[in-house]
């Protein structure tokens, strides 16, 4: 603010008030000006400058002693310093009985602060609380979109008891990734978790989300994997296939295992030996016919000849056992 003007001479000048100063000096200073207190305080609550704290918190006793609730409000939230904007101040207004056929000081106090702006991160939470348990879905969602409310972690978790859209929302702004998450997860929106967490550069503990998942939604933690495996250029996958094995097969899901194996070896690379051996291996053991549709296409080709040889034998697969041995007496044997 202020003004720039061109003097006589021809010399460009600029002129600002000082405004962390200037309600103190009017307060002070103009002892000539006989109302100089109550021209601080209007330019105080006019144009949210500082300096005024104890004339607000000396209007704001006043009003309130008085009953007028409303003007008491008024004041809290024309002081920008947030002087007033405290636990107390809610309490103060919280403990008072609303009088016969009209609304409660406190319901009075949070419409004016909303008026006015944005509701702190503990004005916000105050006043959701009873508007969800009164199922006012629509008083959450309009003050989410005129951006009343400070997004916390508390609130999201309040919220969502709700509506876990509304939850989403507020944890996104509120940057509490591991909520976000989860409420991808619950929503079923599982393709938008890799990229969040991408974007946000956020390490997940992807194994603790697979395990839920797995418990009440096999498909969506199986194309969740997935996912999660996919290399992109230059990073590596966002969860160790090994890890992505254990959690499945801890719940005995070799279904969903192998479908995520099967996807994750395609490239039928030497140092995924291991995990092709693991793949064969358990299934021959469990699902004989499975393990036999995987070796007729022929997709791997480092695993453990002899290993897997040995468990096609016992499967009762007795040709591909001959095509995986190499010692004469195995293939004697099984030949006979």
């Amino acid at each position: 603010g202020g003004c720039v003007f061109v003097n006589r001479k021809g010399a460009v000048m600029s002129v600002a008030v000082n405004e962390p100063a200037i309600v103190s000096y009017v307060m002070n200073q103009l002892v000539q000006v006989p109302n100089r207190q109550d021209v601080a305080f209007q330019l105080a609550k006019r144009f949210g400058l500082p300096g005024a704290d104890e004339l607000f918190q000396r209007q704001f006793s006043h009003y309130f002693a008085s009953g007028d609730y409303k003007n008491a409000a008024l004041v809290a939230a024309q002081c920008k310093s947030g002087l007033l904007r405290t636990p107390q101040t809610i309490q103060q207004f919280k403990s008072v009985q609303a009088a016969p056929g009209q609304s409660s000081p406190i319901l009075q106090y949070f419409s004016t602060l909303l008026e006015y702006g944005k509701l702190n991160a503990l004005e916000s939470v105050e006043l959701t609380r009873p508007v969800v348990q009164q199922q006012r879905r629509e008083l959450v969602e309009k003050w989410l979109k005129e951006d009343k409310l400070e997004c916390t972690e508390e609130l999201g978790d309040i919220v969502k008891q709700l509506d876990t859209r509304f939850a989403l929302s507020i944890y996104l702004r509120a940057n509490s990734h591991q909520k976000v998450i989860t409420c991808f997860v619950e929503t079923g929106q599982h393709e938008q978790i890799v990229a969040y967490v991408k974007k946000v550069g956020y390490q997940a503990d992807y194994t603790s989300l697979l395990q839920n998942m797995l418990m009440s939604n096999p498909d969506g933690a199986t194309n969740f994997a997935k996912s999660l495996l996919q290399v992109q250029p230059g990073s590596p996958p966002l969860i160790d296939v090994n890890q992505v094995v254990k959690v499945f097969m801890e719940q005995n899901r070799l279904q969903e295992t192998t479908s995520i194996l099967l996807e994750a070896l395609k490239e039928n690379r030497p140092d995924q030996a291991a995990l092709q051996t693991q793949l064969l291996a358990m299934n021959l053991q469990q699902a004989p016919k499975v393990a036999e549709a995987i070796l007729q296409m022929n997709l791997f080709t480092h695993y453990d000849k002899k290993m897997i040889g040995q468990l096609c034998e016992k499967a009762g697969l007795m040709q591909w056992a001959l095509e995986h041995y190499q010692d004469s007496a195995d293939l004697k044997r099984v030949m006979l």
